[in-house]
C-alpha cells in the first residue's frame, strides 16, 4: 500500500484525533514527572483549570505529533504495527491468506477478472495495489484505508512515546510505582492501537477485493 495523494488527505484529516492521544500522554508524562498526586481531590482540581488543560493541549501536543510521526518512515510503521520485518503490508498476502478468509470475495470471479493469483509477497501487493488504485474512492475502502492510518501512526507514535518514557523515568530517579503505572498504560495503549491498525488494514485489503470480485465491483458508491 504505497503513498499516494488521497492518503495525505487523509492523513490530514486524522491529525486532530491523533495530536489529541499526544496531548493526553503527554500530560500524564508531565504530571508523573512533577510528581502531581493522583488522588480524586487532586485530579478534580486538574479538570477545573482550564487553563493548564488549553496550554498542554494547545501547544505540546500538534508539535509533538508532527515531529515524531515524519520520524518514523512509512515501512517502519508498519513493522511495528504487524509485528514483521519483511513484507508487513496486508497487501503481501492479499490473495495467498487474507483473500480466502473472507466469504464476501467470489474467488472465482475474482481469479476471472485478474488471472492467476500472484504468489510471491511483492507481487500480490503490487496487484492489490492496482486493484485498490480503482476503488479508492468508494466508501467502504476510504473508510478503512483512514481507519488504517489512523491507528497506524497512533501506534507507532505510542511506541516511540514509550521508549522515551522508558528512558526518562529510569534515569530520573520516578518511583517504581509511577513508573509501572506510565509503562503499562503506553504499553496497552500500544498494542490496542496495533491491533486495531491490523484489523483495519486487513479489511481494506478485503474490501478491495470484494468489490473487485463482484460484478457492480468498479462502481462508485
Amino acid at each position: 500500500m504505497a503513498k499516494t495523494k488521497r492518503s495525505s488527505s487523509l492523513k490530514a484529516a486524522n491529525g486532530k484525533a491523533i495530536w489529541l492521544l499526544v496531548s493526553a500522554d503527554i500530560v500524564v508524562i508531565v504530571l508523573v514527572f512533577t510528581g502531581f498526586a493522583f488522588t480524586q481531590a487532586s485530579l478534580t482540581e486538574l479538570a477545573q483549570s482550564a487553563l493548564i488543560r488549553g496550554v498542554l493541549l494547545a501547544t505540546a501536543g500538534p508539535i509533538m505529533a508532527v515531529f515524531l510521526n515524519d520520524l518514523v518512515p512509512s515501512n517502519a510503521k508498519a513493522s511495528i504495527v504487524f509485528w514483521r520485518f519483511k513484507d508487513a503490508l496486508p497487501g503481501h498476502r492479499a490473495f495467498s491468506e487474507h483473500a480466502e478468509a473472507d466469504p464476501r470475495i467470489n474467488m472465482a470471479a475474482l481469479k476471472k477478472k485478474i488471472g492467476e493469483f500472484p504468489q510471491s509477497p511483492r507481487d500480490q501487493n503490487t496487484c492489490w495495489y492496482r486493484l485498490f488504485q480503482g476503488h479508492q474512492s468508494n466508501v467502504i475502502v476510504g473508510d478503512a484505508h483512514k481507519r488504517f492510518l489512523l491507528f497506524r501512526d497512533s501506534s507507532s507514535l505510542t511506541l516511540l512515546i514509550l521508549v522515551i518514557t522508558g528512558i526518562a523515568t529510569a534515569l530520573s530517579g520516578v518511583r517504581l510505582a509511577l513508573q509501572s503505572m506510565l509503562i503499562g498504560g503506553l504499553a496497552v495503549q500500544f498494542l490496542w492501537l496495533s491491533l486495531s491498525a491490523r484489523n483495519t488494514g486487513i479489511r481494506l485489503v478485503q474490501n478491495v477485493l470484494a468489490l473487485e470480485s463482484t460484478n457492480d465491483g468498479a462502481k462508485k458508491k
